[in-house]
Formats: structure tokens, C-alpha cells, sequence
């Protein structure tokens, strides 16, 4: 009887909201673990071929600016200054390289070091948004969903900047839910949110206009505020957000001769999305014939498609010219972002894995809709933010499903819900009824 006395309590804590702070500690504990040995499990099993940085950008970038900065030279790129991205990541691997070389560390253990401590507060930060409206037993569901989610371990077995993204992105949205719960002190929570975000796009430029999105979510989501502090919030989150990229702006400015927007990569991701990656010798996806003559049109043209108002002079002309094409074009970008690789490998088995997950987002998202105000304010901060990264897959970027992860990170929180709902609740009452059954024969 003292043995089933004690699953029972252990079942009761994982499936019951625990009230002790000594509970809530325990299981952080348990994501932060979950997440390090799925991290740790997947390292392991990941073929010796597969283990390698297949990342261009690090060897040709980022890796070596960092290396710059760790040895006191400044941003630099083969004596030019380093302006193909923002500071954000070099300036991550700098830290990481001069602590490595403090405690005589190799470098590469170092960035896996790195890579495992981002992921770990991911799982942990997974667990504390969802605590905001949800109970525990739902918080922890949806970081084990979260570290266990095979396409963010991918990413995770190389120096890559997408777990930092979430971590930024998932403490915006943890401080903005505090925020929208009662509406007050919205001066200090409008800046927390925009110093992340200024932070987030120093990281990554694809979080360049979350700022925006985040402002509008301040006046159309629930929030028990009056009007004058729902514009204080969005104007102070805009400020703050300006503060960190200002010193990188006016830097790059000043030795650019002009106004860049985070880094001057920019026209070339757009040929990138337009050519679907064939300007540099990728090879090349199924589209319709009349949408691979015009991405042919713009690699023949590649040398006048230059700057960004080049390339999108050319695709208006071609939208006036051929409507039709031009929308499957973007359709077929919009499919591909789902499941789309550079390398285009294991495709299909990515669209069917991904299709797992679809039924229990569907689900979640219903389920959360005719839930309490904070619940629907977090499924349309979930949508809006989907839909921010999904349209800069579309219309700017390769449609990759790399530029989508950080934004799953918050649609697994979704899907833990339906998840508890279809299964585990489902298990609980198999075991209570089992459990019962016992201790009847028993008596």
C-alpha cells in the first residue's frame, strides 16, 4: 500500500497544477533535464556525416568577425568592415570564444556548450509562458513537446542562432502576457518588451519588424487597460527598441556612406526568395513551368537585380504582366516553408512528421478560443507572430522551416493543450480507473 501511496503522489504532481514553490522549482527542473538529455540523446544517435556545420555563414562570417572581436579587432571581415548581418551572433560567439579561451577550452565545445544552455532556457522559458495561462501539468507538456521537436534539435547540433531567437522571442511574449493581465505599468513593461526585441533583430534581421506587430497586438488583444496606457506601452516598446540597434546603426552608417537595415545582406536574400536559392547553384524544387520561367527570368537578370528596389521593380512588373504566376509563386513558397530544406533533403518525411503536429495545433487552437481572456490573447499573439514569420518566408526569404522555428516554439504551448486533452487526461483516467480496481482486490 506505502508503494502505490507513493505513484499516486508522484502522479498527482505531474497531472495536478502543484500551489509550493518547491513544486514549481521541481518541475523547471524537470524541463531543463528533459531538454538537455533529448539534446544530448539526439547528439548521440545523429549520424557521424550529419554531425557537421553545414551553416556557410559561420565559416564564411560569422565565425571569423567573431574571432575579430575576440582579439580586440573590431567588426571586421578580411580587413572590410563586417556589415552582411547585424552584431548580434558575432558578438555571441566573441563571448563565447574569449570565455574558451579563459578556462582553455576548445572552441567547438565551447559553441556546443553554447548551443545546449540556449536550449535548456528555451525548454524552461517554454514551461514559465505556459504557466502564465495554463496549469502545470500543461506547461510541462508543452516543453517536452518543445525540446523534443525533432526540426529545433536539428538546428541545435551546430552554431546557430534560431535557439537564441526563441529564448528573446518567448521572453517578449512572457512579458507581454504579464502585461496584458491587468494592464498597469505599462511604461516599464513596454520597454523590457522593446529592448528584447531591438535585441532579437540585432540576432537575427528576420525580427526587424516584430516590433510592429507586437505595438498592434498591444491595442487589438483583451487587456483591462484605458487607451492612453495601451499608447504608452507601444511607445515606449518602439523607443526601447530603437536603444540597441541605434549604436550598430549609426556605426555601420557612418562607415557605409549610408542607412543600411541591419545589415546589407538584404537584396540578396531577396533574390534568394525569388530564385528559390538557383542564383547560387541550389538545386532547383518542383514548381509549375510558368513559375520556373520567371525565377529563371531573375537569375538571367541577376547582375541588374542588385538592390532591393530592383527586385521588387521586377516582380511587379512581372505581377502585371502575369498575375496568375506570380501568386503560385508565392503559394508554392507559402507550402514549402512548412517543410522546405537548402539542401531539399528528407523533404517528404519532414511534410508528414510536421502533419503530426497539425491535428493537436488545430485542436489547441479551438480549445483555446473558448477560453478565458488571457488564453485567446495568447492564440492571437501565437497567430499574429506565425503569420509574421510565415510572410517574410513568403515574400522575402527562402521558404525554409528553419525561419519558422522560433515561432513553434509558442504553437507548441498550443498543441499541448489538445495533447492533455486527447491523451494524457485520457491516460490519467485509464490509471485511476486501474488504480481503483487494485485497491479493491487489495481490500
Amino acid at each position: 500500500m506505502l508503494g502505490v501511496s507513493i505513484r499516486s503522489w508522484r502522479v498527482g504532481l505531474l497531472f495536478s497544477q502543484p500551489t509550493s514553490r518547491q513544486q514549481k522549482s521541481f518541475l523547471l527542473l524537470i524541463s531543463a533535464a528533459v531538454a538537455l538529455v533529448s539534446h544530448i540523446v539526439f547528439l548521440l544517435l545523429l549520424p557521424s556525416g550529419w554531425q557537421r556545420n553545414q551553416s556557410p555563414d559561420y565559416d564564411n562570417y560569422y565565425e571569423p568577425v567573431a574571432q575579430s572581436l575576440a582579439s580586440g579587432g573590431g567588426f571586421f571581415l578580411a580587413s572590410e568592415p563586417a556589415l552582411r548581418y547585424p552584431c548580434g551572433i558575432p558578438i555571441m560567439y566573441a563571448a563565447t570564444f574569449y570565455v574558451c579561451d579563459t578556462l582553455r577550452i576548445p572552441r567547438h565545445v565551447g559553441l556546443r556548450l553554447l548551443e545546449a544552455l540556449l536550449l535548456t532556457l528555451t525548454s524552461v522559458l517554454v514551461s514559465v509562458t505556459a504557466l502564465l495561462i495554463l496549469n502545470w501539468r500543461l506547461a510541462l507538456v508543452a516543453s517536452v513537446m518543445w525540446s523534443t521537436y525533432p526540426f529545433h534539435l536539428w538546428l541545435t547540433k551546430q552554431a546557430e542562432a534560431t535557439s537564441a531567437l526563441s529564448l528573446l522571442l518567448l521572453l517578449g511574449v512572457s512579458i507581454f502576457l504579464r502585461w496584458s493581465a491587468a494592464g498597469r505599468h505599462s511604461l516599464q513593461y513596454g520597454c523590457l518588451v522593446g529592448l528584447i526585441l531591438g535585441i532579437a533583430a540585432l540576432i537575427k534581421p528576420i525580427a526587424i519588424a516584430l516590433p510592429i506587430i507586437v505595438a498592434g497586438l498591444a491595442w487589438i488583444c483583451v487587456v483591462p487597460c484605458r487607451p492612453q496606457r495601451r499608447a504608452i506601452f507601444s511607445f515606449c516598446l518602439i523607443l526601447a527598441y530603437l536603444l540597441p540597434i541605434s549604436p550598430w546603426e549609426l556605426w555601420a552608417s557612418e562607415v557605409s556612406g549610408g542607412w543600411i537595415p541591419l545589415g546589407t545582406n538584404g537584396p540578396n536574400v531577396l533574390i534568394d526568395g525569388l530564385t528559390f536559392g538557383t542564383v547560387r547553384g541550389v538545386k532547383p524544387v518542383w514548381m509549375p513551368q510558368k513559375v520556373r520561367a520567371l525565377t529563371r527570368d531573375a537569375v538571367e537578370h541577376y547582375r541588374e537585380l542588385k538592390t532591393t528596389g530592383s527586385i521588387a521593380n521586377f516582380l511587379l512588373a512581372k505581377a502585371r504582366k502575369e498575375p496568375a504566376v506570380v501568386v503560385q509563386l508565392f503559394l508554392v513558397k507559402a507550402a514549402r516553408s512548412w517543410y522546405g530544406t537548402e539542401s531539399h533533403t528528407s523533404e517528404k518525411w519532414i511534410f508528414l512528421i510536421q502533419l503530426l503536429y497539425l491535428p493537436f495545433v488545430i485542436f489547441g487552437a479551438r480549445q483555446l478560443s473558448s477560453s478565458d481572456r488571457q488564453q485567446r490573447n495568447f492564440l492571437l499573439i501565437v497567430t499574429a507572430i506565425i503569420l509574421y514569420f510565415w510572410a517574410i518566408t513568403i515574400f522575402i526569404s527562402l521558404p525554409l522551416l528553419r525561419y519558422l522555428v522560433p515561432g513553434i516554439s509558442l504553437v507548441m504551448i498550443v498543441a499541448a493543450v489538445a495533447f492533455d486533452a486527447l491523451v494524457i487526461r485520457r491516460f490519467q483516467t485509464l490509471f485511476s480507473a486501474g488504480h481503483k480496481a487494485r485497491v479493491v482486490e487489495e481490500g
